[in-house]
């Protein structure tokens, strides 16, 4: 596992944006962005600074077991209750109240993406991570600018 897909573990683990890893850090958000993609190897004296802004040693940026940052772990279920504490722990913003459930459809996601992520293939993970980095900004500006819905997925006439 490169060091830069373990910093993205890390920050996401902790609830921590690249903006606000890079304010705590001093160091440029576009740099931090081209160590989390492998473009660059950190310094020794930079990544000391990301572990810090991070509050984890050192270390912690080499640790590959598969629970290094110590991310409790779910079984899926209907119900989603672990799944949704997950999501929504260490974040400022909490989640609205609502009914803790998935279709049938959501549940065989969730198990296709664990069956995945449980592979801990490197290059498999890195793939998920930035295929689903990329479909969660574009979700993002679209409900920025109102055009999703997260509540009334729309579809697409045939």
């Amino acid at each position: 596992m490169s060091i830069g897909t373990r910093i993205i573990q890390i920050r996401n683990h902790k609830g921590i944006s690249q903006r606000q890893l890079s304010e705590s850090s001093g160091i440029a958000s576009s740099y931090l962005s081209r160590i989390e993609n492998r473009r660059v190897e950190p310094q020794p004296k930079t990544l000391r600074r990301i572990a810090e802004a991070l509050g984890v040693p050192v270390s912690e940026m080499f640790d590959e077991r598969p629970g290094a940052a110590s991310v409790p772990q779910c079984s899926i279920s209907v119900s989603g209750r672990c799944i949704s504490e997950l999501l929504t722990s260490g974040r400022s913003k909490v989640a609205p109240p609502r009914p803790e459930s998935y279709s049938p459809r959501q549940i065989q996601l969730l198990r296709m993406s664990a069956y995945l992520i449980q592979t801990a293939d490197s290059r498999l993970l890195d793939t998920l991570e930035m295929l689903l980095g990329a479909l969660l900004e574009v979700f993002r500006s679209r409900k920025v600018r109102g055009l999703a819905d997260p509540a009334t997925p729309k579809h697409r006439a045939s």
